[in-house]
């Protein structure tokens, strides 16, 4: 896979946003701010379940993702990278790993 800077570009403009709004990016939030990931992927759960649109899921899906990429700012990490090594191990691992009756 080649490299790019496509989710740094992304988690650069989530951090710009949330610091224009007022969201503080302070470290001592980061256990909210993992909380609030997990809401996000409740509210599109729950959407789903309720027979909602699959935009509006992926609307959830993407404040999931928008939180995501601000706490990748606030711990100062590199979202391409990891992306590139966590893909490049996942190639390497066999058929439906880690599951018991598939994933």
């Amino acid at each position: 896979m080649g490299q790019s800077n496509c989710l740094n570009e992304h988690v650069a403009a989530v951090r710009a946003l949330t610091d224009a709004k007022g969201f503080t990016s302070e470290r001592e939030r980061i256990w909210e701010m993992l909380a609030l990931i997990h809401t996000e992927v409740s509210e599109a759960t729950d959407a789903y379940k309720k027979g909602k649109s699959e935009e509006t899921v992926g609307e959830e899906l993407i404040d999931a993702t928008i939180r995501i990429f601000h706490l990748l700012s606030v711990l100062g990490l590199d979202a391409d990278a990891l992306f590139e090594e966590k893909m490049a191990r996942n190639w390497q691992r066999p058929y439906k790993y880690n599951t018991v009756r598939g994933g």
